[in-house]
């Protein structure tokens, strides 16, 4: 999940201090997808989210919305001990909100 939430150098290294907190994709699918996704979300800390709905998503794939995630993000299926832990960790995380003071 890092590569696609996480900004990249222009040596095409991590940008550590924006771990997890959403960036323009630098790829598109050959033919176009009205619902691809241009940029991912930040998902350090999960703003916006909660935990039942992150661990849904991880183990079905359907988001909030009750839509599958949009391409490019992967249908994960996930058993629910390893959503839970993987949620944790995203919990654990600064948020871009919570850095701003505003959660």
């Amino acid at each position: 999940m890092q590569h696609c939430h996480t900004e990249h150098s222009e040596k095409g290294e991590l940008v550590r201090e924006k771990y997890l907190k959403g960036t323009i994709l630098p790829f598109k699918p050959l033919v176009p997808m009205p619902v691809w996704a241009d940029k991912s979300t930040a998902i350090a800390g999960l703003p916006g989210w909660t935990e039942a709905a992150a661990i849904r998503l991880l183990m079905t794939g359907i988001a909030y919305n009750n839509l599958p995630a949009r391409p490019p993000m992967p249908q994960y299926r996930f058993n629910k001990r390893d959503a839970t832990a993987i949620v944790a960790y995203l919990k654990s995380l600064p948020s871009s909100e919570s850095s701003a003071g505003s959660k």
